[in-house]
């Protein structure tokens, strides 16, 4: 008995974790003990949250906004980037940072216009805005250690 013990107690609050309020209850059977479903409820209408795509925009914004904070006044490989003349010329400085914040609203604008147009795909619009800023966060992480200061 003391065995059983050890194991209910995480099974018993995993399911009250993952599951609505109530339904962990009605997942064990009280006459006997066993675990009939721990699948959780889908979605009625079938379409994914709002979520993916308000969770993904932000990682995406979070993510250009650290690569141009990290990037702020250093040379840039990106001709698009870089100041094209002048004192400054070669280095992210106020046209690069207009392109940036264009770019990150461009594709906030783009994915919640498509996410509304076509809901079923707001999981994918989601993971994409996701690994975008992954890879502006990636950027960030290279610039800092290129250039530590």
């Amino acid at each position: 008995m003391k065995c059983r013990k050890s194991w209910m107690l995480p099974i018993m609050a995993g399911m009250m974790i993952t599951c609505n309020a109530g339904r962990a209850q009605e997942l064990v059977s009280s006459k006997t003990g066993d675990f009939h479903s721990v699948a959780a409820p889908r979605h009625a209408s079938g379409t994914p949250s709002w979520a993916w795509v308000h969770i993904g925009v932000a990682m995406q914004v979070a993510g250009n906004m650290g690569d141009w904070a990290t990037s702020w006044k250093q040379p840039e490989g990106n001709r698009w980037l870089a100041q094209p003349d002048g004192p400054y010329a070669g280095t992210l400085y106020r046209s690069g940072t207009v392109h940036k914040a264009a770019l990150s609203a461009g594709l906030a604008v783009a994915s919640y216009t498509v996410a509304w147009k076509w809901p079923k795909t707001r999981k994918y619009i989601g993971v994409f805005n996701m690994t975008a800023g992954a890879s502006f966060g990636a950027a960030a992480v290279s610039n800092a250690v290129r250039n530590p200061h």
